[in-house]
């Protein structure tokens, strides 16, 4: 028998087994940026990257292309402003709102980021053994998700399962 629970549970518990692969992969990621001397985290890079490409970007915007938290996004870039990555400003419009740049130790860092995406593209592809198929998976797991939460959809069923009680 197998010791490990989590595949043994299989699909039930989607939620933790990509968890723990995600886990693997950003542990591992951390690593490698150590050994690079990069003082950097994982998911840094997709901030980098929007914010390359729009310039005095607002949290809101960035939260909104990623489809994380505006709290998520709020500590990643402050991270990010305490490792030197990012300036953060008051939109001179709105001064609600904060807005980013790049500092320059971003765009230095930028060639190696893209080459490190780039290669990581293809491991990622080559842990796939080529096989993209769940990606089509998780597009629909999503869109699901977007339609109504796994929470809200498990408390539907016990209200369905309650009424069906009450109703015999």
């Amino acid at each position: 028998m197998e010791d490990d629970l989590i595949r043994q549970l299989g699909y039930a518990n989607l939620d933790t087994r990509l968890k723990r692969i995600s886990d693997k992969m950003s542990h591992s990621l951390r690593s490698m940026y150590r050994n690079l001397d990069m003082d950097t985290e994982p998911n840094w890079y997709l901030v980098l990257w929007i914010v390359r490409e729009q310039p005095n970007i607002s949290v809101m915007e960035i939260a909104n292309r990623l489809k994380f938290t505006h709290q998520s996004v709020m500590t990643m870039t402050g991270k990010m402003i305490d490792k030197g990555y990012l300036q953060s400003l008051k939109d001179p419009f709105d001064k609600r709102k904060t807005i980013f740049n790049l500092t320059k130790k971003a765009e230095d860092a930028m060639p190696l980021f893209a080459k490190i995406w780039e290669i990581g593209k293809k491991v990622t592809l080559d842990l796939l053994n080529e096989n993209t198929e769940i990606m089509q998976h998780l597009e629909q797991l999503e869109a699901n998700l977007e339609k109504a939460s796994f929470g809200e959809r498990i408390a539907n069923e016990l209200i369905n399962e309650k009424n069906e009680k009450t109703s015999v």
